[in-house]
């Protein structure tokens, strides 16, 4: 599935290598990836998520807290694979690779052959993603110029990251899949109440963005947790967006708490490639 970023040939693998009939050459780094981003596709010096974000959502994750989230995303994908055994997937904005190995662990539980590639921008977040789960092609990339083969994918899984139609048809096969998730209007309600004064509730709809596809339908998962740890609590707002543009007063309040019961709701809206 993955082609050379420069070229557009494909990329095979040689050892700690790979390389194109152009003889472009890319390293694969010990711990597993591959950095195919090019310079004059970087918006900054580090792109992306930086240590500290990519390590609280790890630490975040890894309790567990948003499994639910995995569940909900999992079924939907083994629903319409049914008839699919060897599947080849791309999850966009991959970050530390905690949904996709769950979602291959899925997979291949229930009698199916994934070949799955993770992409994220963050160099940061695939090293992590690497250094924790094997089995996987982990690259550095951007979702406007996936390093990917013309209708090779199966499925495109694209999880609170930004979304470009133009390169998900070119990599999708006919009848293949988007499925896009973002977080539905109740989704860390309490938190928000806690950090500001007044809360607007809001969520997005990729239906216009993805006008080109077959809107299938939007599945929605809602279920409450409770973070009883104060690290969990400010590891989950640092991995938020609200880390950058919250009130002092608010973030301290919130800080200050060893217990929050919270609203975790996502949408989950497939697509098909007509």
């Amino acid at each position: 599935m993955i082609i050379c970023p420069i070229c557009k040939e494909k990329l095979e693998r040689e050892e700690k290598s790979y390389r194109c009939s152009k003889n472009h050459s890319f390293d694969i780094s010990k711990f597993g990836h591959s950095n195919l981003l090019l310079s004059n596709q970087k918006n900054s010096k580090i792109p992306g998520d930086n240590k500290e974000m990519v390590l609280s959502r790890k630490n975040f994750l890894e309790r567990n807290y948003y499994k639910g989230i995995s569940n909900a995303v999992n079924e939907v994908v083994l629903k319409y694979s049914k008839d699919i055994e060897n599947l080849n997937i791309l999850d966009i904005g991959c970050g530390e690779g905690y949904y996709t190995n769950l979602l291959r662990d899925s997979l291949i539980s229930s009698g199916k052959n994934p070949a799955i590639v993770g992409i994220d921008i963050s160099k940061e977040a695939v090293i992590a993603a690497a250094r924790a789960y094997k089995g996987m092609d982990w690259i550095v990339a951007s979702a406007s110029n996936l390093p990917i083969e013309d209708e090779s994918l199966d499925f495109i899984i694209c999880m609170f990251a930004k979304i470009i139609p133009e390169e998900d048809m070119r990599t999708l096969k006919k009848g293949g899949k988007i499925i896009i998730v973002s977080t539905g209007e109740n989704h860390l309600l309490e938190m928000k109440e806690v950090v500001y004064e007044s809360v607007r509730k809001e969520f997005y709809s990729p239906i216009e963005d993805l006008k080109d596809f077959a809107y299938l339908e939007t599945v929605n998962s809602s279920y409450g947790i409770e973070i009883k740890e104060n690290e969990s609590i400010i590891n989950l707002f640092n991995m938020t967006p609200y880390r950058w543009r919250s009130p002092k007063d608010g973030i301290d309040r919130l800080f200050a708490l060893d217990n929050l019961q919270m609203t975790v709701e996502v949408n989950i809206d497939i697509f098909e490639k007509k």
